[in-house]
């Protein structure tokens, strides 16, 4: 039986398997599909990104010219460009054509470190497990909603609450309890919220794992693991922020070194064209690409090990038999 401490699921995605290569692939097509949706969105709504640019330089110096005793007017000051506005129905689209494709990916992964099954256009592919995936999507977003509204509402009544029990007549001692009470309050709710997204971490690899729908079978899938997962997880969010700091800093001072010899050579940029003819020197771009291309195979290297923390507590729940696949 895989217990709690022969889990050891933190690089459960990097370990050496029969077949090699496969998560590579996978990324590799992610990646190529993905720049190619955006680059054509951008492409087709170039304009656009320029108008935005432009207005927000000017948004704060029309705001200020802006009559303030007349709202119509500042409200139309701090309005985006009409061909801002419009790309929200593109927006729309092609963020849930990235959604498909981002569950595409995941069910990829998980379909090959659970089942060591590769499907489609280098493991990705349109069927029932991407489904299965982009639902456990909605089904989070859903919960979050719930828990979001759910949490505002406790902490806002308890606020109210606090405000009406220390009126001008309360003492130091009340008002040091309250303040007491409402921090050790966000305290639990932050211990609850990691508590249930770690107990239901597994839940697109259980449905990958199982062959159907299984969101809340993850609850079962995790029992007694809860520690050797946080753990795992812990792990990778602290080696993933400490790697992007780094990264970040490295880049703002080369950037930043590049930039100021720029604008001491040509002065200060005046316009939008002048600031991407700024960015547009090697100078400024060749090191933020550079850190940039290593962020993102940090990011990925991040999401599969989490991928794979997730594949592993579902493999492990099919070995001692506490769930079954369908079929």
């Amino acid at each position: 039986m895989a217990d709690q401490q022969s889990l050891n699921a933190t690089f459960f995605a990097f370990r050496k398997r029969e077949r090699g290569g496969v998560l590579l692939r996978a990324t590799l097509a992610y990646l190529v599909i993905a720049f190619a949706i955006n680059g054509v969105f951008i492409y087709l709504n170039w304009q656009a990104f320029i108008d935005y640019l432009s207005w927000s330089m000017n948004m704060s110096q029309a705001a200020e010219t802006a009559d303030p005793t007349d709202p119509s007017a500042l409200f139309a000051s701090m309005m985006p460009p009409a061909s801002v506005m419009a790309l929200a129905p593109a927006y729309t689209l092609i963020t849930i054509v990235s959604y498909f494709l981002l569950a595409a990916y995941e069910a990829a992964c998980l379909r090959w470190m659970i089942r060591g099954e590769v499907k489609g256009f280098f493991g990705l592919a349109l069927d029932a497990d991407t489904l299965r995936v982009y639902f456990t999507y909605w089904l989070w977003a859903f919960l979050f909603i719930a828990v979001y509204i759910v949490a505002l509402f406790v902490l806002l009544g308890f606020g109210v609450g606090v405000a009406m029990s220390t009126g001008d007549g309360a003492d130091t001692g009340s008002v040091g309890a309250s303040v007491l009470i409402g921090f050790l309050m966000v305290i639990a709710l932050f211990a609850a919220l990691i508590y249930f997204a770690v107990r239901f971490s597994p839940a697109a690899a259980t449905s990958i794992a199982k062959r159907r729908f299984s969101f809340f079978e993850a609850w079962t899938v995790t029992k007694g693991r809860l520690w050797a997962l946080l753990g795992s997880f812990v792990l990778l969010f602290l080696m993933y922020f400490v790697g992007l700091i780094i990264l970040v800093t490295i880049a703002g001072l080369a950037m930043g070194l590049g930039m100021f010899g720029l604008v001491q050579a040509l002065g200060e940029p005046q316009s939008a064209e002048q600031i991407f003819a700024l960015f547009a020197s090697p100078a400024v771009w060749a090191p933020a690409a550079i850190c940039y291309g290593l962020m993102i195979i940090g990011a990925f290297l991040f999401y599969i090990a989490l991928f794979g923390v997730n594949a592993r507590a579902a493999q492990a729940a099919l070995e001692d038999g506490r769930i079954q696949a369908a079929g």
